[in-house]
């Protein structure tokens, strides 16, 4: 992969951005790219040396992983930090990290560590957040023999404000806050670990006949067509609507008031994919699919 320098950063903050190295890459299939999806996965397998990426767009990578680093070197006989699991499925390794796991009576109380925005706090616990701790308690039950009686992310918030915390409603109170995690029945877990190794198995197939599966509107971030009915000039909408019918309802015959279409997107495609550029699901004009 070539690491661009768009916005023409200092040497010294693109040399130490650029050399932060995580350490060998584990063997098998990540728990972060089995609850993700196989395209994505094959495509990036497939282009890998022609994507590129901005020095810049790597800088929330690394404060999260320097905030794994600094919390890793608190070590103690009650807990057990960052152990890098692994279990074999269907002849695929498994492997993922856990940043803590804390053991009373043959049970785990588990952690996962996450540098995120406060928007996506306040929305609850992300699906893929839910999805990585679940795998993970059923590679400590599978590689550990001891059953996950508790979980939860421990949010750490970069923009994080005492302004929006003292009066926003569902704002995270402080800088650091944890969330509880729901944990699936094990056979929940099984059956979900066992359809995504088969799901990146078949994609591997499905590579070599030039015939991915598409992503889903959830791996696309897809946002939906809104109507939006504006008051006057003013840029902020009044109120937001996913049927343009509601829309007129409550635009009613006010002359001030008019709608404005907002059209659904897939954000995850327009910005945050390195392979959008060779995925035709994206470039081939079937974005309403």
């Amino acid at each position: 992969m070539k690491i661009t320098n768009k916005f023409d950063l200092p040497d010294p903050v693109v040399r130490a951005i650029t050399a932060y190295d995580k350490g060998d890459q584990p063997e098998g299939l990540r728990v972060t790219t089995l609850i993700d999806s196989p395209r994505i996965s094959q495509l990036r397998r497939m282009h890998y040396p022609k994507l590129t990426d901005d020095v810049s767009q790597l800088v929330y990578r690394v404060w999260g992983s320097a905030i794994h680093e600094i919390l890793s070197r608190e070590t103690s006989n009650a807990y057990v930090s960052e152990e890098r699991l692994s279990h074999e499925v269907d002849g695929t390794l498994i492997s993922g990290a856990i940043d803590y796991q804390f053991v009373e009576d043959d049970a785990v109380d588990l952690k996962d560590y996450k540098t995120t925005a406060a928007y996506g706090v306040t929305q609850g616990i992300k699906p893929e957040w839910e999805r990585q701790i679940n795998v993970y308690a059923y590679l400590i039950r599978q590689a550990k023999g001891l059953k996950v009686k508790s979980a939860s992310v421990v949010a750490f918030i970069r923009d994080w404000r005492q302004s929006d915390a003292d009066v926003r409603e569902g704002y995270p109170p402080a800088p650091v806050h944890e969330i509880p995690v729901h944990l699936w029945a094990e056979d929940e877990q099984d059956r979900y670990v066992e359809e995504r190794v088969r799901a990146h198995k078949n994609s591997e197939v499905q590579a070599d006949f030039d015939d991915l599966p598409h992503c889903t509107d959830e791996e696309r971030w897809a946002q939906p067509t809104k109507w939006a009915v504006h008051k006057g000039t003013n840029k902020r909408a009044l109120k937001l609507f996913d049927v343009e019918a509601d829309a007129k309802v409550f635009a009613g015959e006010a002359e001030d008031r008019n709608i404005q279409v907002r059209p659904g997107r897939y954000v995850r495609c327009e910005s945050w994919c390195a392979v959008a550029p060779f995925c035709d699901q994206y470039d081939g004009g079937d974005q309403d699919d």
